[in-house]
């Protein structure tokens, strides 16, 4: 009788390989993160000095008010008036600057959290960005947005269930918050017709600068926190 030899079963396929992390178009954040906190402490100083520069101008506007306004009140002026508009100008490009690097990593950390394995996310990386200059929608539209870069790079896996710290509350509110009172500044600046118009104008700019102080502080917290968080992740999560 012939022998018979028992079919052998095929082996089963293999499931899909798992994806490199390289392949999911992640990209280590460190180095933009440092290019954003590096603008951030600048930006920092140069607030810093313009809140100093804007208590000399209501000084000096008080001092006028109450005629004790010692020495050439031209020169005076000029000099306050020059240094007002250097270090605003200052301001304005620095802003822009570091507007561009800030939405740059905007745009890099929702494409990482996606990336390490969030599903689902609501804010695509180009509306994270696109929401910051749309009228009415700007108000909560990219707070919500960060929100959820905080969520998806803190648990890839489960980001709906993150809850996020006061510290992301606190950075949107200061960001309203100096916004406003730049806008308000600004509009009194053009209407001036006397030095208690042009105190109140300057009460408002430098109020303003005194936020941005504490908001950039929160804005390096908060860049350095999601960063490391996605870091972490890269290293520990298996991306499918």
């Amino acid at each position: 009788m012939p022998d018979t030899v028992a079919a052998q079963p095929e082996p089963a396929a293999a499931g899909p390989a798992p994806v490199p992390l390289a392949g999911r178009d992640y990209r280590d954040p460190t180095a933009l993160t440092q290019w954003v906190k590096g603008l951030l402490i600048v930006t920092v100083l140069l607030d810093l000095l313009g809140t100093g520069s804007g208590f000399m101008e209501f000084a000096f506007l008080q001092d006028l008010a109450a005629g004790t306004l010692g020495g050439d009140f031209e020169a005076a002026a000029n000099a306050n008036d020059m240094r007002q508009q250097s270090i605003g100008v200052a301001q304005l490009v620095l802003w822009i600057v570091t507007g561009i690097v800030f939405l740059t990593w905007i745009h890099r950390a929702n494409r990482n959290a996606r990336a390490l394995g969030a599903k689902d996310m609501r804010f695509t990386p180009g509306w994270a960005v696109g929401w910051y200059f749309v009228p009415i929608m700007s108000l909560w539209k990219p707070f919500q947005a960060m929100r959820e870069i905080w969520q998806a790079s803190a648990e890839p896996g489960n980001w709906q269930v993150v809850r996020t710290p006061a510290l992301l509350g606190w950075w949107w509110a200061l960001f309203l918050g100096a916004q406003i009172l730049a806008q308000v500044g600004y509009q009194l600046s053009k209407s001036i017709d006397g030095v208690d118009s042009a105190m109140r104008a300057s009460a408002f700019i430098t109020g303003s600068d005194i936020v941005s102080v504490a908001l950039d502080v929160a804005a390096i917290l908060l860049v350095t926190r999601i960063a490391a968080n996605q870091i972490w992740q890269a290293k520990t999560v298996e991306v499918f």
